[in-house]
Formats: structure tokens, sequence, C-alpha cells
């Protein structure tokens, strides 16, 4: 496996993990989150939907020591926008509860699919302030496949 493949996976995973969950989306209608590899798409005109509620699955770095029974350790960021216009500004909630989604699967099962390990090491941060109706969120992970 190599980290695309890796990254493609978790995107598919991340998809199934939410499958059945609905987030608000900037025309006020409730929404299944879109997971993209890498970045968003880059919108050409304004006339174009908002992204939101949607999920990164961004390759980080990786690393391999080399040994001939070694393996590739791949670091993964998984960025998370939600949009939330209520006025008590609780959009945290959303972005903490699919947190807590992706760490509860792999923690309780670290494997992906039979093509990779989860490693362990789970990291996650929330965005403070200053992007009202957005919430942002981000976790840490590293995974194990094949050198």
């Amino acid at each position: 496996m190599t980290p695309i493949e890796l990254q493609d996976e978790l995107v598919d995973e991340i998809g199934r993990i939410l499958d059945g969950h609905a987030y608000k989306s900037p025309d006020g209608s409730r929404v299944p989150v879109n997971v993209y590899a890498q970045n968003l798409p880059i919108r050409e005109t304004d006339d174009e939907d908002d992204p939101a509620p949607y999920i990164i699955v961004r390759l980080d770095s990786g690393e391999d020591d080399g040994s001939r029974d070694s393996f590739n350790t791949v670091s993964i960021v998984i960025i998370i926008g939600i949009w939330d216009d209520a006025l008590d500004r609780q959009g945290h909630r959303d972005v903490m509860n699919i947190i807590q989604k992706i760490y509860q699967r792999f923690h309780e099962d670290p494997d992906l699919n039979r093509k990779a390990i989860y490693a362990g090491g789970f990291e996650w941060a929330v965005q403070d302030e200053g992007c009202y109706p957005y919430s942002f969120g981000a976790c840490h992970m590293k995974f194990h496949i094949a050198a």
C-alpha cells in the first residue's frame, strides 16, 4: 500500500464512520459531511456551493527506518469544518463528536481494511474563536503500511 492508497482508504472509511449523520449546511438544510483527500476543491465561481460540512484527509509526513522488516509510518491530519449559524455558537460540539467517532473507530479496531494499521497516538485540537459561523478542528493520527 502506498500513502496515497492509505489516504483514499481513509476517505472511504470516514464516509462509512459518519454514514447516517447529517450536519447543518450554509443553505440551512442538514446534509452528510463531504470528505476530501488533501484539500478542498477549488470553487471556480461564487455561485458554487460552500463545501461545508467537510472533512479533509491530509497526508502530513512519513518515515521508514530502512531495515529489511520495516514498515512505513504515515502521519495523517484530519481537518473538520462545520457550519453552524446558531447564536449560541455550539458548532464545536459537532466537531468534537466527529473527532470522537474517528477516535473510537480506530481505538476499538486499529485495522483499516487489512491494508494498514492505526499506530496509536491520537492528538486533536479545536479552533477557539474568530470564524463564526464556522467551527474547525483537527486530529493527527499515524498508520503503519507495508514498506
